[in-house]
């Protein structure tokens, strides 16, 4: 029986739970690849085509760390092949870690993947053109998403290797009251982190124990007299973004040129 006593910081490093959260373009995929300079990695990828974005960036920081990538593409077209990975992992694993990028795309490819079963010759057509099925997502569709994603947050638990899911942040519309209750409509902006539900967005968090968000910010550099741009992380919460953190690690952390997952390292093992 394990005990706590038992656990340490390195052991830590070889068996994390990440979400690693931001914008579109921030160095979330990156950063998350950069475990591969400590061994081999596997990566889902849901956000593109291909994963072009590392091949540069390794390229001119670690070029011998593109060989420990192995990479799969997915989309709506081929997610039983996503999960038949997955099953196949959870058999054996000999990867350093794993990367889910991104679960905000994973979703929305979940969405349009369990449209595609719908029945031709069922009742779900669309109202202007009843030859065509109906294209908005329904409850069907919402359960597809949240059984994919908790089938794979089920298996990433169980892999004997360090785990990072990427997100990226949509803001939405969230309107309550109005007509039949009583009290005035109200319109907030809210920020998720999935492409459709609700639930996936609050399942997903809970099931790490660290979770970061990427910013970047902008300063003047008088020497060379022009503007630099630093990448930041932080393992708190800033403003609306939420952060956590279960490690004795800074608030915030700079990568500016550097590797995510070595400025990281060197945090927790200090």
């Amino acid at each position: 029986m394990p005990n706590a006593a038992d656990l340490t910081l390195d052991r830590v490093t070889k068996n994390v739970s990440m979400l690693l959260k931001g914008p579109f373009g921030f160095g979330k995929t990156l950063a998350a690849a950069s475990m591969a300079v400590d061994g081999p990695i596997w990566l889902a990828y849901w956000d593109k085509k291909e994963p072009i974005e590392l091949l540069n960036f390794f390229k001119k920081h670690r070029p011998e760390a593109l060989k420990n990538i192995d990479y799969n593409c997915y989309s709506s077209n081929n997610v039983h092949e996503y999960l038949s990975k997955l099953y196949d992992l959870s058999k054996s694993c000999s990867y350093y870690g794993v990367i889910n990028d991104s679960v905000t795309m994973m979703t929305s490819s979940a969405v349009n993947w369990s449209i595609g079963f719908r029945n031709k010759s069922g009742p779900k057509k669309d109202d202007a053109n009843q030859m065509a099925i109906q294209m908005i997502p329904g409850f069907d569709e919402y359960k597809t998403e949240t059984g994919l994603v908790t089938q794979a947050l089920d298996i990433y638990r169980t892999l004997p290797c360090n785990v990072i899911w990427t997100a990226h942040p949509i803001t939405a519309l969230d309107m309550s009251g109005g007509a039949g209750t009583g009290q005035a409509m109200r319109v907030n902006k809210v920020t998720k982190i999935v492409s459709y539900g609700t639930k996936v967005g609050e399942i997903v968090p809970a099931n790490f124990t660290e979770i970061y968000h990427f910013s970047t910010q902008s300063e003047w550099d008088s020497v060379n007299a022009k503007s630099r741009l630093r990448r930041l992380v932080s393992t708190v919460p800033l403003g609306e973004d939420f952060a956590k953190t279960a490690l004795d690690l800074p608030a915030d952390f700079d990568i500016t040129d550097k590797l995510f997952w070595e400025v990281w390292k060197e945090a927790v093992l200090r």
